[in-house]
């Protein structure tokens, strides 16, 4: 479970606004069960183009994940573009720490060849051939 902060500059953040993000924000969940917390900042620029600028940071243990989108006022969009830069990013730091951890129920993969070697090593210790 992680932690979902939302804050918003110049934008009302109502209880709509903070469904949709949830919800597309448990889409990240469901990639990477590690994430802690997750920062989303919606701001919008009134300096003439009055676009809505969405941010969002995503921790999880020994990393953190950035991404920014740049919209015309359209929130939903915005959160797919968002979703889908921090997915990439997930699944990259995902596919470059698998494999790492031992995994405490982890079976060796023998082939056929070396199932037959270990038998034979073993009828060799019990005949006391091999000590």
């Amino acid at each position: 479970m992680y932690t979902l902060n939302i804050s918003g500059h110049h934008v009302q953040s109502g209880e709509e606004v903070q469904e949709v993000v949830k919800e597309k924000m448990d889409h990240l969940a469901r990639i990477n069960n590690q994430i802690t917390t997750i920062n989303v900042t919606l701001n919008t620029e009134k300096h003439g183009t009055h676009e809505l600028i969405v941010e969002a940071s995503v921790h999880i243990p020994g990393h953190d994940l950035f991404a920014m989108v740049q919209t015309e006022k359209q929130l939903k969009p915005a959160l797919d573009m968002l979703v889908g830069k921090l997915e990439k990013q997930l699944i990259k730091h995902k596919a470059k720490h698998a494999g790492r951890q031992h995994h405490i129920n982890a079976k060796d993969v023998e082939s056929p060849i070396e199932r037959q070697l270990q038998a034979e090593f073993d009828e060799l210790v019990e005949r006391e051939v091999i000590q």
